[in-house]
């Protein structure tokens, strides 16, 4: 369903963008027929050892959807975007009434004749089944203070998308967005993923857990490349003993997300 909606949203995004270039505005009717297309569409069928300081507890809630094979999505994540990138956020979404959707980090931003903006969003519309999941959703901002939301894709917990090597992660003039407050860990989750990581990290969001004989989690954090901040997805496994063992770490593949067609 949400690619059903991202693809409509970024037709009509694609048409104003032509009407725009014949002397149109891309915020004007266009944008605001998109929009409106959009809602009606998802209504009718709905739908570290850290190196920034850190924010808000994670990693341990009483709160927590299951979406399958006993992985979790804690629905009590605490969001690290600052109050500007919120109202930003809730600006392009605020003509859609069947959303819920609610913005935990800002992971890219794109500057064009305006700006586009990522987010990684935690989703609790309920469309039969209320499961809250994940998602990459991408926003347009104007020059003359108009939003609108362009596109949403799902994040899988079980299956991130990692690029295969370094310098793959972001094209088309997309750049990562530095946090510098990362999300506070549970205090077992922040020891045993200090134990494993090789490099200072600002944890975004622990985007599953799965209690086996122990516990697997799937993490996105960031890290530093030179003065390049870089996002990577993190899969960790800590036994009943409390040890952990890192099974997964790669960069995280904002480029597959930000194709609708992928």
């Amino acid at each position: 369903m949400k690619r059903i909606i991202a693809l409509i949203l970024s037709a009509l995004t694609v048409s104003a963008v032509i009407l725009s270039g014949c002397g149109g505005n891309s915020s004007g009717s266009s944008s605001s027929k998109a929009q409106s297309s959009a809602a009606n569409s998802s209504a009718a069928s709905s739908q570290s050892s850290g190196s920034g300081s850190e924010a808000t507890q994670n990693g341990g809630s009483s709160s927590e959807s299951s979406i399958s094979g006993g992985v979790t999505v804690n629905e009590d994540a605490k969001p690290i975007v600052t109050d500007e990138q919120k109202e930003e956020f809730e600006k392009a979404i605020n003509s859609f009434d069947s959303l819920s959707m609610e913005p935990v980090a800002l992971l890219g931003e794109q500057v064009t004749a305006g700006t586009n903006y990522a987010y990684l969003c935690l989703d609790k519309t309920n469309s039969g089944t209320p499961v809250t999941s994940w998602d990459i959703a991408v926003t347009y901002s104007d020059f003359y203070g108009k939003a609108k939301l362009t596109s949403i894709i799902e994040v899988h917990p079980e299956n991130v998308k990692t690029v295969e090597s370094e310098g793959e992660e972001l094209d088309g003039a997309w750049k990562t967005v530095e946090i510098t407050e990362g999300v506070a860990l549970d205090d077992d989750l922040k020891t045993a993923l200090d134990s494993v990581m090789t490099d200072d990290y600002t944890p975004i969001a622990v985007l599953s857990a799965q209690v086996v004989s122990g516990t697997n989690y799937v993490l996105l954090v960031q890290k530093k490349d030179g003065d390049t901040p870089v996002n990577y997805a993190v899969e960790l496994t800590v036994d009943s003993e409390g040890k952990a063992e890192l099974t997964k770490e790669g960069i995280f593949d904002l480029n597959y997300y930000l194709s609708i067609t992928s």
